[in-house]
C-alpha cells in the first residue's frame, strides 16, 4: 500500500485551492482516503507549510453539501458528535432520531468523554440540554444512558442472562399488556455482553428476538430508543445499514443522516454495513448512494463508502509482499512494486 505523506497531502490540497478555480477531484481523493487522525496531521502540516488555516481555505473554496461533508471529515469524531447533537436540539422542534442514534449506540466511556467535549465547546451541560428538549419516558431513558446506567462489566453470567430473558418474556409476550419498567431496567442497565446473551436466551423462549419483541410491545420514540439500544449492540452494522436505507429510500435524500452514517462509520465497519445492506434489501449500497446524489458531493460520498471495500485485498497484498520479499527474487519484487504503483 502506498505510504501516506502528510506534507505532500497538505501541499496537494494547497495547490488544488490556489489561484483561479478549485480542483475538487484532488480534494475528494485525498480527504476520502485518509483516516481522521491523518486529516488532523494534514491540518497541522498545512499551517506549518503555508501559515494558513486549512479549514478556512476549504470553506472559502467549497460550497453546499460538499463543503459540509469535507469539513465534517476534518472534524474529530467526538466533536462531530457534539455538533450533531447540538444541531438536533437547535431551533424549533427536536430531531429526536439523531439524539437516539448517537446516545443509544455509543459506549459508556465514550459518553463520558462526550459530556466533557460538549461542555468545552458550548459551555453547557449535555444532560441539561436533553432535559430541556425532551419529556416523559424518552427523556428519562436518555438521561439514564447519558449518566452511565449501562453496566460496564465485560463478563456476564449465563444464568443471569436466562433469568433476565425470562423476566422480559413474562413482562411482554407472556402477559396481557406490557410491564415497561422491566424492559427499561434490563435493556438500559445491562452490559453490552449481557444484552447479546439475553437476546440469545430470549430467542429460545420465543419465536421473536428482542428487537422484534420491542416492536410488538412499544410504540413511538421510546420504541425507537429501546430498539436502537439493543440493535446497536447485537448487530451494529445491520442497524446502521437500516439508517442508510432510511436516508436514501423514497423521494429525496436525507443528506444529514446519510453524511453522518458514512462519516462516523467509515473507519469502523463500512464493509460490514454494505454486506448487511445487501442482505437486508438485496440492493447495493454504493449504487443506491450513486443514484441518489449528484455532482462533487456524490463523488465524495461514493469514494467514502467504496474505498474500504479494498481493505481485505490490501491485507492480502501486504502478506503477499512479505512472502515475495523473503522467498522470491528481486526481479519479481520489482514487478510487484510496479503493480502496486499503478494499482494504488
Amino acid at each position: 500500500m502506498t505510504q501516506i505523506n502528510i506534507d505532500e497531502d497538505a501541499a496537494s490540497l494547497r495547490k488544488a485551492m490556489k489561484g483561479l478555480g478549485t480542483d475538487e477531484d484532488t480534494i475528494i481523493k485525498i480527504v476520502a482516503n485518509r483516516t481522521n487522525s491523518q486529516r488532523q496531521q494534514i491540518k497541522i502540516s498545512f499551517k506549518n507549510q503555508f501559515n494558513r488555516d486549512l479549514i478556512s481555505d476549504l470553506k472559502s473554496e467549497l460550497r453546499g453539501k460538499l463543503e459540509d461533508a469535507i469539513i465534517a471529515l476534518f472534524t474529530e469524531p467526538i466533536e462531530y458528535d457534539c455538533i450533531q447533537l447540538k444541531k438536533a436540539m437547535k431551533g424549533a422542534g427536536t430531531d429526536e432520531d439523531t439524539l437516539i442514534e448517537i446516545i443509544a449506540t455509543r459506549p459508556n466511556n465514550y459518553l463520558q468523554q462526550l459530556h466533557k467535549k460538549y461542555r468545552e465547546i458550548y459551555n453547557k451541560e449535555l444532560i441539561s440540554d436533553i432535559h430541556n428538549e425532551l419529556s416523559g419516558e424518552l427523556r428519562d431513558l436518555m438521561t439514564s444512558l447519558l449518566q452511565g446506567a449501562r453496566d460496564n462489566e465485560s463478563k456476564f453470567d449465563e444464568k443471569t442472562c436466562i433469568e433476565k430473558a425470562e423476566k422480559l418474556y413474562k413482562a411482554g409476550e407472556g402477559k396481557i399488556g406490557t410491564n415497561e419498567k422491566v424492559f427499561y431496567d434490563i435493556l438500559i442497565k445491562s452490559s453490552p455482553n449481557e444484552i447479546i446473551g439475553i437476546n440469545n436466551e430470549y430467542c429460545k423462549l420465543s419465536k421473536k428476538n428482542l428487537i422484534q419483541a420491542i416492536d410488538s410491545e412499544f410504540s413511538g420514540k421510546v420504541k425507537k430508543l429501546l430498539k436502537t439500544a439493543v440493535y446497536g449492540i447485537v448487530n451494529p452494522s445491520e442497524y446502521f445499514a437500516t439508517r442508510v436505507r432510511e436516508a436514501v429510500k423514497g423521494l429525496g435524500t436525507n443528506d444529514k443522516l446519510l453524511m453522518r452514517i458514512l462519516i462516523t462509520r467509515d473507519e469502523i465497519d463500512m464493509p460490514q454495513i454494505k454486506e448487511a445492506y445487501k442482505r437486508l434489501y438485496d440492493r447495493d449500497l454504493v449504487n443506491d448512494v450513486k443514484n441518489d446524489l449528484s455532482g462533487d458531493y456524490k463523488k465524495l460520498m461514493v469514494e467514502l463508502c467504496s474505498h474500504w471495500i479494498f481493505s481485505i485485498f490490501l491485507k492480502f497484498f501486504i502478506l503477499l509482499y512479505l512472502f515475495l520479499k523473503i522467498f522470491l527474487n528481486e526481479w519479481v519484487l520489482l514487478i510487484f512494486n510496479l503493480y502496486k504503483f499503478f494499482y494504488f
